[in-house]
């Protein structure tokens, strides 16, 4: 694998190397270094040299966000946002006998998202991680049987809706759920 990072020649572990493959990856899709640093676990200054080795300017300072509320914010955010963690859960189970299975598990689904979104998606790369990785990084392997997210308050699930059968994100409290299309 060519180092594509200058200055990273010094990390040349596999385990590292996967980091870095990851951080780079996720640069391309245009994750800041700080998301970088969270799912591909690479140190701070690494994901600040990758991202600007890979996208050619500085990564974007300022706060990531912290309330998954925002995922409940209208049906398409929450249609992505359980087709996000059904593809996470998927590649996770597929990969986890790897040590960077959720980095790589996140940079597919991220991956097939921004391709079936043809570039208008609406979950950047930082609230996925928020999503994934705050909220179900624990209980991954319940996304796909309904289990609720582990945030502190007001937890999440996935449900399919009883009418469209379709995946929504829903309140974690729902027993039963019907989307707001099906309802009208």
């Amino acid at each position: 694998m060519q180092n594509t990072t200058g200055n990273l020649d010094h990390k040349a572990s596999v385990s590292y190397a996967s980091k870095v493959a990851i951080a780079q990856a996720l640069a391309g899709m245009g994750a800041r270094a700080v998301t970088l640093t969270s799912v591909a676990r690479t140190k701070p200054a690494d994901s600040r040299a990758i991202y600007k080795t890979v996208t050619g300017t500085q990564s974007q300072s300022g706060q990531t966000p912290t309330n998954h509320e925002w995922f409940l914010g209208s049906r398409t955010l929450r249609l992505h946002s359980a087709m996000l963690l059904l593809m996470y859960a998927a590649y996770r189970e597929k990969h986890e006998p790897l040590p960077d299975a959720h980095g790589i598990a996140f940079t597919l689904s991220y991956s097939t998202y921004l391709g079936v979104c043809r570039g208008e998606a609406l979950i950047s790369p930082e609230r996925f991680a928020l999503l994934a990785g705050n909220g179900f990084s624990i209980g991954w392997r319940e996304i796909q049987r309904g289990g609720a997210s582990k945030f502190p308050r007001d937890n999440v699930k996935v449900m399919r809706c009883r009418k469209c059968r379709l995946p929504h994100l829903i309140e974690a409290y729902y027993v039963r759920h019907t989307c707001t299309e099906c309802l009208t």
